[in-house]
């Protein structure tokens, strides 16, 4: 048993890894790339930059999943989801009129993050089950380190290929996308036959009714209370991160180089402080290395509302180092803190609901901070003490002030929740 664990543990890593790398084509910079080519306007590009949050709420069918075997329906999902975002990089060779390739690449990327985020809470608590409870945190340190160094050389990769293939307008030519192809089926087929290779207990089948999954999770105050954490931390994102590749690509005239190599950076910050962050959360707590990020994440739009264009344009490098230790431990928290105050058979649902909850308040918060751009921009930007500031400047100042409530709502709420595991604690001491 101890050895199909082993095995799942290698198969987890390299499942995470694939996944992350096939991401980075349809998030962020590279995402930014099609949405260019395709004509998509500054605040239209940023709503959909925000698309993979509102998917988040894809997993309340966390619900439906919950105490069901997890293996088949996972696998297939993915399988599914995979192929949509490789339908994405079809679309701008094919011969389509240009409306009909803007409408199928949203519906195309819009179902292939709703579909990978129905699985994610099924996904992440059977995989997680490899996993010792006391080596969490090591253990998913370890874990997005390969997958971050990875993602560091096919992001340079990507940059460079995007620099090498592109037209007279700066858009990437029909190469570049032949190139992503490939490389994108590759990668479905490697990440399928890593999950295949995971083995599922079979005290996996035992199924929970959705109306009981829905009972347990209103009786459960602390799912509430850590929801919050997320709903927070996606409304920072929400209101301004959204807009910022156009930001980098128009106002501060930077290339598909430079752009991925201050990307590489905060990369490369994830990766070295990931090992740290994981031994602080086994150490101290997953709340207190929570309230770490959040603190690196305020740092990161600071540098933000000082990038301009000019030579405080490369303010934008400390977001990137800082956003990248912020990330270093943000996610693994997130999803710990439901292993630290849910019970097991709440874990599922725990896990999908919050990040429902929390994909909604982003995506919403994105629209309302793209009406709030276009407003800045047709005005001209925002004056303040003399100084002219951009759109992305006046929202990353909005994204610090929510960091802020974020930060002292944890440190007034949840670290004074007491753990799943202190009750159990106490529950078999009085046993005894």
């Amino acid at each position: 048993m101890e050895n199909k664990r082993k095995i799942m543990r290698v198969a987890f890593v390299a499942e995470e890894s694939l996944n992350y790398f096939i991401s980075i084509f349809v998030t962020s910079t590279f995402l930014g790339y099609l949405l260019a080519a395709l004509g998509f306007n500054d605040a239209t590009q940023g709503i959909i930059n925000n698309v993979a949050t509102l998917s988040c709420g894809a997993q309340i069918f966390a619900l439906f999943l919950s105490g069901r075997k997890a293996k088949r329906t996972v696998t297939f999902a993915m399988l599914f989801s995979q192929i949509a975002f490789i339908a994405v990089y079809l679309l701008p060779i094919s011969n389509f009129s240009s409306g009909a390739k803007s409408l199928l690449f949203v519906i195309f990327l819009v179902a292939g993050n709703l579909v990978t985020n129905a699985v994610l809470p099924a996904r992440m608590v059977w995989l997680m089950r490899s996993v010792d409870d006391e080596k969490r945190g090591r253990f998913t340190a370890v874990k997005e380190m390969i997958s971050l160094a990875g993602g560091v050389i096919v992001s340079m990769l990507l940059g460079n290929i995007a620099d090498t293939y592109r037209d007279s307008l700066g858009n990437p030519t029909a190469e570049y996308y032949t190139i992503c192809l490939v490389a994108l089926i590759i990668m479905t087929v490697m990440h399928t036959v890593s999950l295949a290779v995971c083995h599922e207990d079979e005290v996996e089948s035992e199924k929970i009714s959705v109306k009981d999954s829905a009972k347990s999770l209103l009786k459960n105050k602390s799912i509430a209370k850590i929801m919050v954490i997320d709903i927070l931390w996606q409304i920072s994102l929400g209101l301004s991160t959204p807009f910022y590749p156009s930001y980098l690509r128009q106002e501060l005239s930077m290339s598909f180089t430079v752009i991925t190599i201050i990307t590489t950076l905060g990369l490369i910050s994830r990766l070295i402080l990931s090992p740290l962050m994981g031994k602080i959360a086994d150490k101290k707590s997953f709340t207190y290395s929570i309230m770490l990020c959040l603190v690196m994440q305020g740092i990161a739009f600071v540098g933000v509302i000082f990038t301009a264009p000019g030579w405080t344009k490369w303010f934008y490098v400390i977001y990137s180092c800082f956003y990248g230790f912020a990330m270093a431990g943000m996610n693994s928290g997130s999803l710990n803190l439901v292993y630290d105050f849910v019970s097991p058979e709440d874990r599922t649902v725990a896990i999908g609901v919050k990040a429902a909850v929390g994909g909604f308040a982003g995506f919403g918060s994105a629209l309302v901070s793209g009406y709030m751009l276009e407003q800045i921009q047709q005005s001209g930007g925002v004056t303040i003490f003399g100084v002219n500031l951009y759109a992305q400047q006046v929202l990353s100042f909005a994204s610090l002030i929510v960091v802020i409530l974020a930060y002292v709502y944890i440190n007034q709420v949840v670290r004074k929740m007491k753990s799943v595991k202190s009750d159990l604690t106490l529950s078999s001491s009085s046993e005894m």
